[in-house]
């Protein structure tokens, strides 16, 4: 079959027909004077053919057999490759082709797909998903019934790589060694040479989309890591029985959007400490030796190297302990999460070492044994706003629902309901310059719903509504703290409030119950207090201390 002039769009319509028609019966569709493009039956058959000279395409109908979907178009090559690989062949001639597909098929480099699911049966792809990785560019995993098989690692190292599939279909299952692989899906440059430096290389613009990825609940296993890459987009994912965390991007990686994700299940490890969702930057004594030409400690960075993360519409249904932990790192950005319940102490999100200018929004969750909230000391200027959870179900005296252990932190629009009556209290906000409003507690067990210790000053409470059947509404021993246009209802509590510190003030609250103090005040705090509602048989006397 002759085409000309020849050009790579001309050479995309070669295999008409009548040419796979031929080919399918193991005849070489050539011109006998001499064709510029050639249509053979698979790529075996093509390693046995005799091509002419003039023939600068050739066009196979499958990989090991004609119609296995591994069909691809090749080029002629001038010379022989510097490192033959999974896509180059050589024919009988001794003439070295490589693939010219713009877009290259997981199938026409072997991969067979066949691995079935319940039987534990089917075809090692590791090699040809790996020769994928390492040729870049442009790659379609087709959907498949069963699953493409893996027993390793598959690293995205080339710059603009794409991976691309049909969705669920699309399955990689990782079955590995009891050691594990580490993870089923990477992108990593190269790791720092000294122990404060940048990375030796960035991998850049990498993008993956509509894959499924499974673990097999394989320990010591995650679904898609990234390290030492920038501008990676991730979409359309699905993650199945991922033994540690289904995403996790740790060390220099910046400029990230991952965004229509579902998980079914993550953190399956056996006695799992990890979570559905990771994000952590470099801290000191990191060894990162085990990445080539990495160094063996690092120094830590407090989140100078991992920033810009951007994670919205995800999906998650389970998870064997956290959902989110974000830890040395800042503008990281969570909008409109949909959450399960959390097994054993997990808690839903996580913020932990420096972790600043950070945001959860738009988050539906279920129940938890342990927290809803962590922030830690460290974190400083971060925002939750519109989250929804159900309930604390544990009986841990670390229970609470939510601990704020940072500054400027910010709480809006948020609601659950704490069940767990070991712990201290439902919120506890230990740290200062803390704005709440529109905090919705529907039930708490616990003997306060919220409880300020010294270092909580300056709190702002504001718009929230408090119901507890037997404990007080707040417990506020920090400084200047402002307490405006709540509505406590604590019909059996001891009081609605109490102030321990100076300078606070207390106004425009509606306050239902029955003790006779539904104000405490003690003698080192003062309070303003004004145009406040206390029900029918409630008064707002104070004890001891100052209040006007």
């Amino acid at each position: 079959m002759t085409v000309s002039p020849l050009t790579r769009r001309s050479l995309l319509g070669v295999a008409g027909a009548g040419a796979v028609g031929a080919a399918a019966a193991g005849v070489a569709a050539a011109d006998p004077s001499g064709a510029e493009a050639d249509t053979v039956p698979s790529k075996g058959a093509a390693e046995q053919t005799i091509v002419n000279g003039r023939v600068r395409a050739l066009r196979t109908c499958g990989y090991a057999e004609a119609g296995d979907g591994g069909g691809a178009l090749y080029r002629r090559l001038d010379s022989a490759p510097a490192e033959p690989d999974r896509w180059h062949l050589r024919t009988r001639d001794g003439a070295w082709w490589e693939l010219a597909e713009d877009v290259v098929s997981v199938r026409a480099l072997g991969a067979r797909g066949d691995y079935d699911l319940v039987a534990g049966t089917g075809s090692d792809d590791t090699a040809a998903l790996q020769a994928a990785a390492r040729r870049g560019g442009t790659v379609y995993v087709p959907g498949v019934d069963g699953a493409y098989l893996v027993t390793d690692s598959i690293s995205l190292l080339t710059d603009g790589t794409h991976w691309f599939g049909d969705g669920l279909r699309s399955r990689i299952t990782l079955v590995s060694e009891p050691g594990g692989a580490g993870e089923l899906l990477g992108i990593h440059g190269s790791a720092p040479s000294t122990p404060s430096g940048p990375p030796q290389r960035y991998v850049q613009g990498v993008r993956v989309s509509g894959l499924h990825l499974d673990t097999a609940d394989g320990s010591n296993d995650n679904g898609l890591g990234g390290s030492f890459c920038r501008d990676v987009q991730v979409d359309n994912l699905y993650f199945s029985r991922i033994g540690r965390k289904a995403l996790t991007f740790q060390y220099h990686c910046s400029n990230i959007r991952c965004r229509d994700v579902t998980v079914y299940e993550a953190a399956t490890e056996p006695r799992s400490t990890h979570a559905v969702i990771s994000i952590e930057g470099q801290t000191a004594g990191v060894d990162l030796s085990y990445y080539p030409g990495g160094t063996t400690s690092t120094a830590d960075l407090g989140g100078a190297d991992v920033h810009d993360i951007a994670f919205s519409d995800i999906t998650c249904h389970s998870t064997g302990y956290n959902y989110v932990v974000v830890s040395n790192a800042h503008r990281v950005r969570f909008d409109g999460l949909a959450l399960g319940d959390t097994a054993g102490a997990g808690s839903f999100v996580i913020f932990t070492r420096k972790v600043w200018d950070s945001h959860v929004r738009g988050v539906r969750g279920g129940d938890t044994a342990r927290r809803f909230l962590e922030i830690g000391e460290q974190a400083d200027s971060c925002t939750f706003s519109d989250l929804r959870f159900g309930s604390t179900t544990g009986t841990g005296a670390d229970g609470r629902a939510v601990r704020i252990g940072g500054t400027r932190v910010r709480l809006a629009d948020v609601a659950f309901r704490h069940g767990n009556a070991v712990a201290l209290e439902a919120v506890l906000v230990a740290g200062a310059d803390a704005t709440i409003t529109g905090l919705h507690v529907a039930e708490c067990a616990s003997q306060y719903v919220l409880n300020a210790p010294p270092a909580g000053v300056r709190l702002k409470l504001t718009d929230s509504t408090f119901v507890s059947a037997a404990g007080a509404a707040f417990r506020i021993k920090g400084e200047q703290a402002q307490v405006a246009g709540n509505h406590f209802r604590t019909p059996a509590g001891p009081f609605a409030g109490r102030f321990e510190g100076p300078g606070n003030v207390f106004t425009a609250n509606h306050v239902a119950g029955t003790a006779p103090g539904r104000l405490v005040v003690t003698a080192e705090a003062s309070v303003v207090a004004a145009l406040n509602v206390f029900e029918s048989g409630e008064t707002d006397g104070a004890v001891g201390g100052g209040q006007g």
